[in-house]
């Protein structure tokens, strides 16, 4: 269709579209505007949602962490703290003693002294000695009076502080009481008690400075549990170390052992009998001499490896034990000797050796009696501490037992005593000592 000019006129469809395109623009705009408010609206609620879990979650925390903290361990902590706490409190006691030790303390102290004197003579800080006599004051390994104090109060003092002593003996606390009751201190003077004069100093007959000797360097090896653990049992050199411990075994064995062993044997064996007496495995050599003692009849023999036989001689020329001798070697392979009337053995480490006992039969005359003294099986098994600390060091090709004091090559110390009388050794007596050793008593039949 043309209009009267010539021009096409356009239907009136299209001209109806070109009429509500711009209402149809708007309607489209405003329906993506609300598409997007919608979409908008959607992530708010979402927001809205995950904070509202999350204090949710947040107030669920407070009140777990809550319970959590007013929960109690179902296990008493009594328990566990009263442990700690008696250990701790008993190296630091050890490391008091021994520290003493080393710094002279005791011997210094042999004439009384201020505790201001004793740090200056020593080379000690001067406000830290008041409370370490203190400490040691609180063990009973010092004593003290007051300066100005006549005999009678200088003794009524010491009676008075033995007795708070003695009433709380055993409490970590002795020491911080003992030292509020003594905060005006100034006029102290310190000296060695009973106790420190007769264990501690070195002029003592019973001095026991080879034997703290032999626990420090116990204790250092513990404190390398964790490397021997992952490396194995110390190798220990077999000269040094008889060499010190004979003498730890000697001080040990002269505060109150050897007396009560002496006693047992010379009750339970007729002693006019016994003219050669063999002390296997003796080390030190004190049973031995004390039987020759006793005994003036009696000539004894004291058997043991040559590195440990220096030592004894040390012993016998000491008590001037004429009538012992030395025989060193190794009793599983060298001879021990003949003709005994006793023989001895004392914790003796072929003690429960079986492979021993022919050997020890044949020494033996007709109606000869051999006495051994072992700590016994039960005894051993029941303390894992001392199995563990027997195990944590050797000798070079020496295997040892699992339990305490026994090799490779041991047998129960009750097996052991069946099997004496597979070679005419007949048991007639048993007797357990106050160490908890056992004292065993047979008589050769055959």
């Amino acid at each position: 269709m043309e209009n009267r000019i010539g021009n096409k006129i356009k239907p009136d469809t299209e001209v109806r579209t070109q009429k509500i395109e711009p209402d149809t623009e708007i309607r489209i705009q405003n329906r993506e505007i609300n598409l997007e408010l919608k979409k908008q609206n959607k992530e708010t609620d979402k927001v809205e949602s995950q904070l509202n879990a999350e204090i949710g979650i947040k107030d669920g925390n407070r009140t777990e962490k809550a319970t959590e903290l007013l929960q109690k361990p179902e296990i008493d902590s009594d328990r566990f703290f009263k442990f700690i706490d008696s250990s701790i409190q008993g190296l630091k006691e050890y490391r008091l003693i021994v520290s003493a030790l080393e710094l002279g303390v005791f011997e210094a102290l042999r004439t009384p002294l201020p505790a201001g004197d004793l740090a200056e003579k020593l080379g000690c800080d001067p406000v830290l000695m008041p409370h370490f006599c203190e400490a040691l004051l609180s063990l009973g390994f010092l004593d003290r009076f007051e300066e100005g104090i006549d005999k009678e109060g200088e003794k009524a003092q010491i009676v008075k502080r033995d007795e708070a002593v003695s009433q709380d003996k055993g409490k970590s606390e002795i020491g911080s009481k003992s030292h509020d009751n003594r905060k005006k201190n100034g006029g102290a003077v310190y000296f060695v008690s009973e106790l420190s004069a007769t264990y501690l100093l070195e002029s003592s007959t019973f001095s026991q400075q080879h034997y703290l000797a032999e626990r420090l360097r116990n204790v250092e090896r513990w404190a390398r549990l964790p490397q021997i653990m992952k490396q194995g049992p110390d190798i220990v050199e077999k000269e040094p170390f008889f060499g010190e411990i004979v003498h730890c075994m000697a001080e040990n064995a002269r505060c109150g052992l050897l007396q009560e062993t002496v006693k047992v044997v010379m009750e339970n064996v007729d002693f006019t009998n016994v003219k050669r007496l063999l002390d296997i495995g003796g080390g030190h050599g004190l049973y031995a001499i004390a039987f020759s003692k006793l005994n003036e009849d009696l000539q004894a023999f004291v058997f043991d490896l040559p590195p440990v036989t220096g030592k004894t001689r040390y012993f016998v020329d000491k008590y001037g034990a004429s009538r012992v001798d030395i025989i060193p070697g190794d009793f599983f392979k060298d001879e021990i000797g003949s003709n005994y009337d006793l023989i001895f053995s004392s914790f003796n480490p072929g003690g429960k050796v079986p492979s021993l006992i022919p050997k020890l039969a044949e020494a033996l005359n007709p109606g000869g009696i051999f006495v051994t003294r072992q700590m016994p099986d039960e005894k051993m098994k029941s303390s894992p501490f001392l199995s563990l600390d027997w195990n944590l060091w050797t000798f070079e090709g020496v295997k040892k037992g699992g339990s305490g004091y026994s090799f490779e090559n041991s047998i129960p110390f009750t097996e052991y005593i069946e099997v004496l009388g597979n070679y005419g050794l007949e048991v007639f007596h048993q007797l357990d000592l106050k160490d908890g050793s056992r004292t065993v008593f047979a008589r050769k039949t055959t």
